[in-house]
């Protein structure tokens, strides 16, 4: 096993950037659309979204540490392309329009649904067994952006995307959250709070 996490506090500092003060209010729950893949797969394609209360408010960070364990699984495989990647910008746009099998790919992400300006990163995560179908297991990695990245904030409907994954199964897991409301002030003057919303627990699909 990996020592207890010392990349959380450095990397979570990292993209922190200087904020003040701690809270969760601005998560509302974890959210799962079901997408109408026509059969072009196995399974049910799922988009997983982050609900938070206002347009602007920011995930910059999904995680596990030696504290709080990321878990995503699933009673039956992930669907996995051999087109595609662990990350939604292994996903090739021009690629997924004209290929269904790359289109209901399972991956991760923060806003964004493909390779198109996705700054994407994963860091000390090993996706190892959901790149063969399997679960995502952290205890001390994450993926991230950094939080002056467009695409890891809400849009008007509250919503950032986290996940897209296809399965026969029923989803469950548990994920770490780590984000800011949306700022207000001067540049250089910018005041917010830090969101740190641990052990967000979720399931859906199946029958």
């Amino acid at each position: 096993m990996k020592p207890i996490s010392r990349f959380a506090p450095a990397l979570l500092m990292l993209i922190a950037l200087g904020c003040a003060n701690s809270t969760s209010a601005q998560f509302v729950r974890i959210e799962a659309d079901a997408i109408d893949n026509g059969g072009a797969v196995p399974g049910t394609t799922y988009r997983v979204y982050a609900l938070m209360e206002n347009e602007g408010d920011l995930i910059d960070a999904i995680f596990g540490d030696g504290k709080d364990v990321l878990i995503v699984e699933s009673t039956k495989p992930f669907y996995q392309s051999n087109l595609g990647g662990d990350l939604a910008k292994d996903t090739q746009r021009s690629l997924a329009e004209s290929n269904d099998e790359l289109k209901y790919d399972s991956w991760v992400t923060i806003g964004f649904a493909d390779n198109y300006m996705n700054a994407l990163t994963g860091f000390m995560i090993d996706f190892s067994e959901f790149a063969t179908g399997g679960r995502i297991f952290s205890d001390n990695g994450a993926w991230f952006v950094t939080p002056d990245m467009l695409q890891a904030r809400a849009g008007k409907d509250g919503r950032i995307l986290l996940m897209q994954l296809t399965t026969e199964g029923v989803v469950s897991g548990v994920l770490n959250i780590h984000g800011r409301t949306r700022s207000t002030g001067k540049p250089g003057e910018e005041v917010f709070d830090l969101i740190e919303e641990r052990q967000v627990a979720f399931s859906f699909g199946g029958e």
